[in-house]
């Protein structure tokens, strides 16, 4: 894949308090957090993504789908997040973009978080503004990992 310009991948990590946010490059190779985002409305939460898509020039959306962690099964955050993806999905196609949106399977992807920012020994009290957003960057690993897939249909990867 390397220097094959895939497009850039905006990773969303849906919270009830804070949405974390990450954006890669256009090959897929590197990847930053953005501030995050604190949740209002869906309509709201929707209008800034649209922008934020079209700033970035964003071709694909990584959500994250929170399935229940050993079953897999769908759960009422899951249900939440499809249908945010879906409320993204029909406001980027109503903008006129060919923004892609995917929900990616997340379970794991919070602690993975967690333990890169120790690792890279951030400061305690400084993790926990940058958890969600290395959550998204973790998302955007996991779609890039996965491949091309179907829109609004869940990549299963897993970590």
């Amino acid at each position: 894949m390397a220097g094959r310009e895939i497009g850039r991948v905006l990773g969303v990590d849906l919270g009830m308090k804070r949405t974390g946010l990450a954006v890669s490059d256009g090959l897929g190779i590197s990847s930053r957090g953005l501030a995050n985002l604190t949740p209002r409305s869906r309509a709201e939460d929707v209008a800034v993504l649209v922008k934020l898509c079209t700033d970035e020039e964003v071709t694909d959306v990584a959500i994250g789908l929170p399935l229940m962690p050993r079953s897999g099964d769908v759960s009422p955050m899951s249900k939440r997040a499809a249908g945010f993806a879906q409320a993204l999905q029909d406001a980027l196609t109503t903008s006129g973009s060919s923004t892609k949106v995917h929900l990616v399977d997340e379970r794991g992807s919070s602690k993975q978080a967690a333990e890169r920012l120790v690792a890279s020994e951030i400061k305690k009290g400084d993790r926990k503004a940058l958890l969600d957003s290395e959550a998204a960057r973790i998302l955007i690993e996991l779609f890039l990992q996965a491949g091309p897939s179907t829109s609004m249909t869940a990549t299963t990867t897993t970590t």
